[in-house]
């Protein structure tokens, strides 16, 4: 005697992913009805917008010729840079950022040495007699 099994419904098996084909349809390509709107490979990333960095790089570069202090100068020159480079929403900010931080970097240098120079003065005149 031998065993016979007894006849089994077709069942949807293991389908591979096929590019353009819509979840529970197999086969079907994009653009056909039933076809999923959108799905497909990866796209590129759209443009960044954010304007974050380019601000911040004037903002230290104004205040670096207002408070003439090196760190500020370098570190809006350094986030006006990258900003320019990566945030094309804050081009015209980042560019200004650059100017700014570069000038205050030169006041910074003209700066302090005429205030140690001018306090020096000061601290020695009233020593300095002649007679």
């Amino acid at each position: 005697m031998t065993y016979t099994p007894p006849e089994q419904p077709a069942q949807g098996g293991y389908q591979p992913y096929q590019p353009g084909s819509a979840p529970g349809q197999p086969g079907s390509a994009a653009g056909q009805p039933g076809s999923a709107p959108g799905y497909g490979g990866y796209g590129a990333l759209p443009a960044s917008t954010s304007r974050k960095l380019s601000m911040w790089g004037l903002i230290l570069g104004i205040s670096s010729i207002i408070i003439p202090i090196w760190i500020n100068a370098i570190a809006g020159g350094v986030l006006s840079g990258i900003g320019l480079a990566k945030e094309p929403a804050g081009k015209t900010m980042a560019i200004w950022g650059l100017v700014t931080s570069i000038l205050g970097f030169i006041w910074a240098f003209i700066f302090w040495p005429v205030v140690l120079v001018g306090i020096l003065a000061a601290v020695v005149a009233p020593y300095a007699t002649t007679s």
